[in-house]
């Protein structure tokens, strides 16, 4: 009895590690996806901020233009 009793202890211990096994490549999967989620998520974060000063840059150029002062026509008698 304490035969087969090993041997189902060796059965046991086999799937176990095989388990830990699978366990570890899910995780791995799992730890790249995120990684990869993050760092597109922070280029796109980048990408945004970039577009919104240049937004805010060119909008301050042509504030910046409308504030001169422009000389009066003076009309002149016919």
């Amino acid at each position: 009895m304490s035969a087969s009793r090993s041997k189902a202890e060796e059965r046991y211990a086999e799937i176990q590690k095989r388990e830990r096994g699978l366990r570890q490549e899910l995780d791995n999967a799992t730890r790249l996806r995120l990684e990869k989620t993050a760092k597109l998520r922070q280029l796109r974060l980048a990408k945004e901020a970039e577009d919104a000063a240049q937004k805010q840059a060119a909008k301050d150029i042509k504030t910046a233009g409308k504030g001169t002062v422009k000389k009066a026509r003076v009309k002149v008698p016919e």
